[in-house]
């Protein structure tokens, strides 16, 4: 009898203990290591591509107030590279999540695997490990085509989350929509059961908002419905009504409705991104691309409009400790 209740108290204390090694969820809400509440309010930033321009503006994003940093990444990448973003982010306290844009846009489980697979090599491993009070981890951006099903994203999610937790991570995951990152529907279907599939039941949701949500009832309509459910969700990269919807992205999405329904219903945000596009969705820099500096009228709008970063971000209260 003693040695079963001995075990159930380590257990109990393990539990503990992985609970604040890094992030983890709380129905609808993402918890710091410190057990407090944390909402995004962040930017993305091309690190995969423009290595010394993209370190160079950590320093620009955080007087932006932003309070994380989605990492843009690629498995090609040199980790110590990515270590080298990870501590700056922190030092300048924004809270680092590391995405692998590898797979954007496939559809085969074994190569969501492969994505989990590079989290599990032991130098990437070992690294991130070391940061993981701080760190959230994308596992990979916008796997998942528009054939994609809720079973076939249920059952390929789980399998790479399974690998990571037998790996040692133990901190929040995020997880991506599939359909480019644009269809919510698998989330708020099969959720629920992702969330339970994880051992440590520790996931965040972000969805991509571009052409597929020109709609704005369907913004408050389906937000609403994944706080209904208690999800823990976050918008993670937007655009904005550019030419009228003549754009490569056929967005015509509504920014500022956006904004104020995340802000609503407490879920985070991140527009896309820093700058360095290319030619075709250049209207989505946020700053010129020829000085990574000067905001944009989109950089404005994300950074100074109402509802936006500057006016809502808050600080995770891990850097206060």
């Amino acid at each position: 009898m003693k040695t079963i209740l001995l075990a159930i108290l380590m257990a109990f204390f393990t539990m503990e203990s992985h609970a604040q090694e890094g992030f983890t969820t709380q129905g609808p809400q993402l918890i710091d290591a410190t057990g407090h509440p944390f909402i995004i309010a962040g930017i993305n930033n091309p690190h995969a591509w423009f290595r010394e321009k993209a370190y160079m503006a950590l320093g620009d994003i955080a007087a932006t107030g932003a309070n994380t940093v989605r990492i843009v990444w690629q498995t090609r990448g040199q980790v110590e590279e990515l270590e080298r973003v990870i501590t700056r982010c922190v030092a300048l306290k924004m809270i680092p999540m590391v995405e692998l844009h590898d797979v954007t846009g496939k559809a085969s489980g074994e190569r969501l695997l492969d994505m989990a697979r590079y989290y599990c090599r032991d130098d990437v491993k070992v690294m991130l490990m070391h940061h993981q009070r701080y760190l959230l981890i994308n596992i990979a951006n916008e796997w998942g085509s528009h054939k994609v099903t809720s079973k076939h994203w249920l059952k390929s999610y789980t399998d790479a989350i399974n690998l990571m937790r037998e790996a040692g991570y133990t901190t929040t995951l995020v997880v991506d929509a599939p359909g480019w990152g644009q269809n919510i529907e698998p989330i708020l279907k099969k959720g629920d059961a992702l969330i339970e599939n994880d051992p440590l039941h520790n996931i965040l949701f972000s969805v991509h908002m571009y052409g597929f949500w020109n709609d704005q009832k369907a913004i408050t309509d389906k937000l609403n419905v994944a706080k209904q459910k208690n999800l823990p969700l976050i918008v993670g990269e937007f655009g904005y009504n550019y030419d009228n919807g003549h754009n490569n992205l056929h967005c015509k999405t509504d920014h500022r409705h956006i904004l104020a329904t995340c802000h609503r219903l407490g879920y985070g945000f991140m527009p896309w991104s820093w700058t360095g596009n290319n030619k075709e969705n250049a209207w989505l820099d946020m700053v010129e691309s020829s000085d990574w500096k000067t905001p944009t009228w989109w950089g404005s709008e994300v950074i100074d409009g109402e509802y936006g970063i500057r006016q809502t971000a808050r600080r995770a209260n891990v850097f206060e400790k």
